[in-house]
């Protein structure tokens, strides 16, 4: 400790407790001591203090981390879902599409299979009438 201390530390003494203190006084050497305690207690607290940080430090570091791979991990689920739904939703669309078309073409096909039935009769009618006509002019002409 150095003089100018000890100076203001005797003045002060002196000045609230009004006892003088010497340079070789006991009371001066245990103000010292426990200076020269503080100074490395407060040395070993900054050491404590700077661990305490790194610690921190690393265990923010692995969160955040941990934290970016789980996120990472429930967007691609997510994507995934989302995905899965929108096949199941074209494949749904696909066939409700694909239904529709059979059903109209089935039913063009029906409409043309029935309007060729008819022609088909009618046809079938006129030769027979046809044939009605070629025998009923046979027989005249016999």
């Amino acid at each position: 400790m150095s003089n100018d201390k000890l100076d203001a530390l005797i003045e002060r003494v002196a000045s609230e407790h009004g006892i003088v203190l010497s340079q070789d006084d006991p009371v001066l050497m245990m103000h010292t001591l426990n200076e020269i305690l503080l100074e490395q207690n407060e040395k070993a607290h900054a050491e404590l203090l700077s661990n305490y940080q790194a610690i921190l430090e690393e265990n923010f570091n692995r969160w955040c981390e941990f934290s970016t791979k789980k996120s990472n991990a429930i967007i691609s689920a997510s994507m995934n879902n989302a995905q899965l739904a929108r096949d199941q939703f074209l494949e749904s669309c696909i066939q409700l599409i694909d239904e529709r078309i059979k059903s109209g073409v089935n039913q063009k096909t029906y409409d043309l299979v029935r309007i060729s039935r008819q022609t088909a009769i009618m046809n079938l009618l006129a030769a027979v009438l046809v044939l009605v006509s070629v025998v009923i002019v046979v027989f005249m002409l016999l």
